[in-house]
C-alpha cells in the first residue's frame, strides 16, 4: 500500500538492532513482539539477515512485489544463505475473498506447497476476488500447486486453519500494520512494496552491517 523514498529506505534498512538479530522479535516502545512460529519459511535459519513479510493475497502491490522483486531477492540472498525469509499471510480487510485465499495458502503450506500456491494466488488474484465460489476456485489452485485434495479438504474444513489466520491477523495488528506488504527486517518494521533496486541496495547494507557486527 505504501511507497517509501529510496533515501528514507536506505536509512531505515541500514539500522540493524543487534538485540533483534539474535531472536525474531520487534522491540516496540511499550512491549516486545515475538515473530517466532509465524508464517512459512525459506532460506537458512542461521542467515545474518532475517525478513518477515506480512501480506494479503488480494493486495496488488504485494502481487507486483512477488512477481518482480521476489525472484531477484531469492536469487541474490535467500538461495545464497544471506537471508532467511518468512511469509505471514493475513487479511487486512479490504479485498474480497481474501480470507478464503489466505486459508487456502495455509492449508497448502501444511503439505509443503505454500510457495507454488503463493504464486498462483497472486497470479490469479483478480479471478478469485471476483469469484462467487472462492472456496472451490482456491481449492483448484491448491490442486494445481500439487496438494493432495483430500488432505486439503480436511484442513480447509477444520478449525486449525481459521485459528492460524486469526493468529496472523493479531500479529499484524500488534505491529500496527496499516498497509501491505509490510516487512520486518532484523527487527526493523519497513512498510511498502519497494522497487527491486532499492530493496537490493538496502539488503546489501543490512547484510554488511550484520556480518561485521557478528
Amino acid at each position: 500500500m505504501f511507497s517509501l523514498l529510496p533515501t528514507v529506505v536506505a536509512v531505515v534498512l541500514a539500522v540493524v538492532p543487534s538485540l533483534a538479530r539474535a531472536q525474531m522479535r520487534v522491540q516496540l516502545a511499550e512491549r516486545t513482539v515475538s515473530l517466532e512460529g509465524y508464517g512459512v519459511e525459506k532460506g537458512r535459519r542461521d542467515a545474518p539477515v532475517w525478513i518477515v513479510e506480512l501480506a494479503d493475497f488480494g493486495c496488488g502491490y504485494c502481487a507486483k512485489f512477488a512477481a518482480e522483486t521476489m525472484p531477484a531477492l531469492d536469487s541474490l540472498y535467500t538461495k545464497s544463505g544471506k537471508v532467511y525469509w518468512r511469509f505471514v499471510p493475513f487479511v487486512i480487510g479490504m479485498f474480497p475473498n481474501a480470507t478464503e485465499a489466505a486459508q487456502g495458502s495455509i492449508c497448502a503450506a501444511e503439505q509443503g506447497k505454500f510457495w507454488p500456491m503463493h504464486d498462483r494466488l497472486y497470479l490469479n488474484r483478480k479471478a478469485w476476488m471476483a469469484s462467487k465460489s472462492p472456496v472451490a476456485l482456491v481449492a483448484r489452485y491448491a490442486a494445481e500447486s500439487g496438494v493432495d485434495p483430500a488432505r486439503y479438504g480436511v484442513c480447509i474444513r477444520g478449525k486449525g486453519v481459521s485459528e492460524t489466520l486469526a493468529r496472523n491477523n493479531a500479529l499484524a495488528k500488534s505491529l500496527y500494520v496499516r498497509g501491505t506488504p509490510t516487512f520486518v527486517i532484523n527487527g526493523e518494521v519497513v512498510p511498502g512494496a519497494l522497487p527491486t533496486d532499492v530493496f537490493v541496495k538496502g539488503l546489501d547494507a543490512v547484510h554488511k552491517a550484520a556480518v561485521s557486527g557478528r
